[in-house]
């Protein structure tokens, strides 16, 4: 009798079931089922440099190549530079979502690639599934909460390669304002 256990994740916002299975001579067997609510929260992203070096760069590159034919402003040298920074700077992304009215975790997704340069085609891939873990319960405040994803976007911004930009810009412009308590504990 051959003994196989894996678990399977739906998409976050979704009920996640993580399913044991065991494979014997006439097939798959159910052993355990058990459900757990999750929430996505928000997602932020992560860029390969911040946006004031980026168009430094920009200034540097549009300087040395303007020539006769392509004035230091034109559009020819964004495009060929690699575009605005906010869309093709992004080297991963952070989903921040409640897992099971428990623990707030997040996602990290990055390109798949060794090297992070400048480039127009990026494929995506998910490295870590609980890169940052936080407990929390129904006993806390919307205070607390708050504490607790600030803790969790420094945990991240701590643990991500060096020379990292986690853009939080509109995030901590609007967070103070969200209840946060009610987004993760609606009333039913």
């Amino acid at each position: 009798m051959y003994q196989q256990k894996y678990l399977t994740r739906c998409c976050i916002g979704k009920t996640t079931r993580l399913r044991s299975h065991f494979s014997a001579d006439k097939g798959v067997r159910l052993i355990n089922t058990m459900m757990l609510n999750t929430k996505l929260l928000f997602e932020l992203h992560v860029y390969r440099i911040d946006e004031s070096t980026y168009y430094e760069q920009f200034s540097e590159y549009k300087d040395s190549n303007s020539s006769e034919y392509f004035s230091s402003d034109s559009p020819y040298h964004i495009e060929n530079f690699g575009g605005q920074w906010e869309y093709n700077e992004i080297i991963g992304f952070l989903k921040f979502y409640v897992s099971g009215n428990t623990q707030i975790r997040n996602e990290y997704f990055e390109t798949d690639s060794k090297r992070k340069v400048k480039t127009r085609k990026k494929v995506f891939v998910k490295k870590n599934d609980s890169f940052s873990v936080s407990s929390i319960n129904r006993s806390m405040t919307n205070d607390d909460l708050i504490k607790t994803i600030n803790s969790s976007i420094q945990h991240c911004e701590n643990n991500l390669p060096k020379n990292r930009f986690i853009n939080t810009e509109i995030f901590f412009s609007t967070y103070k304002n969200t209840d946060w308590y009610k987004v993760i504990y609606p009333k039913k």
